[in-house]
């Protein structure tokens, strides 16, 4: 950036770029995440589980009717 002080905007510019690009890349390697925290994909289906039946039984007791998850789709 020294020899070319005119482009040091575009250079940082695509610094920027650069490590979001590496930021989403290491997104895509786990794809198994909690809250930003990487899990065991074990765990993280039972955990999806918890989760959802908790919702349903909270759904289900304020909308008056069983509301019965099927299907899990990760």
């Amino acid at each position: 950036m020294e020899k070319k002080p005119n482009k040091k905007e575009e250079l940082t510019l695509v610094n920027n770029v650069l490590k979001l690009a590496t930021k989403l890349l290491k997104e895509l390697d786990a794809p198994f995440r909690l809250y930003g925290l990487t899990m065991n994909p074990l765990l993280y289906n039972i955990t999806q589980v918890v989760i959802l039946s908790a919702v349903s039984g909270v759904i289900s007791d304020l909308l008056g009717f069983n509301l019965k998850l099927w299907k899990i789709k990760s």
